[in-house]
């Protein structure tokens, strides 16, 4: 059902080349190393219809809109009007009519039932710093239903924060190697809590769950690749910085922040 095309983790030479080549202002952060991979990974055609999944207040959306004439849909609940984080700067209804480009789904994905995405309509689907907000146990679900509202033929771009074992010592290091080398002999229930502990654990069950076969594909997103490879990008620390002070956290620590990268075509049925 679905052609894997890239699973990788966020590099310093594209970005890099992200911030020399792209219109959009590229930061040198992760987050800025998802929005050029996410441009220059789709042929933008006027007419194409593209779902922001979690965008929030991120400009790429309207980019994308403004720029190649595509029809751009948001879907992000905003809190639901019950975190103070998302009205701090902006009230999200005043955003959201001051950016008429965009259409504005205000709800969360994964549950098909009640939502208002229409099935079979997008030809893209991306994200960028969303899905790993996700509860582990709502993981499956969420990709299922992007599944039925992409196209045959879509895109799927999905670009995840991944903290780096190293962020939690050496001994993190050693359990999180552990981890992936015993994966498929652990129980469904501790694959599933710990989701998110590796790049590999979480692109395990994303490929179980839309049926991709994994073969070969794993080498460089593991443990060891992570700690030692020096090209690999990570947050800066001006990132934790903000958090202090934009945040009030003031008990805020560094933690060692990658971007993985998941990039899927679907190529038949509904999903």
């Amino acid at each position: 059902m679905y052609e894997l095309i890239e699973i990788s983790l966020a590099d310093t030479q594209r970005l890099l080349s992200y911030k020399r080549d792209l219109d959009l202002e590229i930061h040198l952060n992760i987050k800025g190393f998802d929005y050029g991979w996410i441009l220059n990974s789709v042929e933008w055609k006027p007419g194409m219809k593209v779902l922001d999944v979690g965008a929030g207040y991120s400009r790429l959306p309207l980019h994308i809109a403004k720029t190649f004439g595509c029809e751009v849909w948001s879907v992000d609940d905003f809190g639901l009007g019950d975190d103070g984080y998302w009205t701090r700067n902006q009230d999200p209804n005043e955003y959201i009519q001051e950016n008429s480009d965009v259409k504005f789904i205000l709800e969360k994905v994964g549950d098909s039932q009640k939502s208002s995405l229409p099935e079979n309509y997008f030809d893209v689907i991306y994200s960028a710093s969303a899905l790993e907000h996700i509860e582990p146990s709502q993981v499956t679900g969420v990709w299922l239903h992007m599944s039925k509202i992409l196209k045959s033929e879509g895109l799927m771009l999905h670009a995840l924060d991944i903290a780096f074992p190293t962020s939690r010592g050496w001994p993190h290091v050693l359990m999180a190697e552990a981890f992936d080398v015993l994966y498929p002999l652990l129980p469904r229930t501790i694959r599933t809590r710990y989701l998110y502990e590796t790049p590999k654990s979480y692109v395990r069950h994303i490929a179980k769950t839309m049926g991709i076969n994994l073969y070969g594909k794993l080498r460089d997103i593991g443990i060891v690749n992570m700690v030692i490879n020096p090209e690999i990008v990570t947050e800066p620390l001006d990132y934790t910085l903000n958090r202090m002070i934009k945040d009030g956290d003031e008990a805020a620590r560094y933690f060692r922040v990658g971007s993985l990268q998941i990039a899927l075509k679907k190529t038949i049925g509904e999903g």
